[in-house]
């Protein structure tokens, strides 16, 4: 495994890629670090070698899936918050509750022809530590998955990415990016359109221009899953 020398990270390159994969760089390393992953392909393929050195310990291991509550309460007390893979983070929310709260975004699209069976969707997406209030919402008739950012700052130098998790046993997959502007707009295939109903939305944040490993490989800032509501 190799990769570029001029670095201050302690270590090198490839050290860092080491503990970036096994999730133990410092904020500041860490932003550094995937900036650079971005463009070394010769350091994306250091991670990819070190997550199969590392999988490779527990080749010997029997599975044994842990309660859900053990395995949170063990994390919690051994890593803090630990930076666990989206899927993980998203099983103990994955049943949470909708609240409301969408009147200005009824207002803008209530005057909609509704000529499919189909309801509208629509889910809460909020970070209260970072201030981001957004609102995710998806018309069946135009086929359109929409985000409104109603609150809260963009990073200049991140990108907010949008994944769909159909069911807790599916991987997540994107669906685009969440638009510097306040309104996103993302047409979808039929594919994707058929997963949405029930379906959970998570928002990360990644490098600029999105995940460059097809995964989320930053923060999970928040969830929400995509259910009907009533027009007031």
């Amino acid at each position: 495994m190799s990769g570029p020398e001029d670095t201050d990270l302690p270590g090198g390159w490839e050290a860092a890629a080491a503990e970036y994969v096994l999730g133990l760089l410092p904020e500041d390393e860490l932003r550094a670090f995937e900036s650079q992953l971005v463009q070394d392909q010769a350091l994306q393929q250091d991670v990819e070698a070190w997550e199969a050195y590392f999988a490779a310990f527990t080749d010997d291991i029997e599975e044994v899936a842990p309660p859900p509550q053990i395995l949170r309460r063990t994390e919690a007390q051994l890593f803090g918050k630990p930076r666990a893979p989206l899927w993980q983070q998203i099983l103990p929310y994955f049943l949470g509750a909708v609240a409301a709260a969408a009147i200005a975004w009824m207002a803008m699209f209530g005057g909609l022809l509704q000529s499919s069976d189909e309801p509208d969707l629509w889910a809460d997406l909020e970070t209260p530590s970072r201030g981001l209030v957004m609102l995710a919402h998806y018309a069946p008739d135009s086929q359109t998955f929409m985000v409104r950012r109603d609150a809260g700052d963009y990073p200049d130098d991140r990108s907010f990415e949008i994944w769909l998790i159909a069911d807790p046993e599916s991987p997540p997959v994107s669906i685009g990016l969440v638009d510097r502007e306040q309104l996103t707009e993302i047409p979808v295939s039929d594919e994707i359109a058929a997963q949405l109903p029930g379906a959970t939305v998570a928002i990360s944040e990644e490098p600029l221009g999105g995940s460059p490993t097809g995964a989320a490989t930053g923060p999970v800032l928040s969830l929400g899953q995509l259910e009907p509501r009533e027009e007031l």
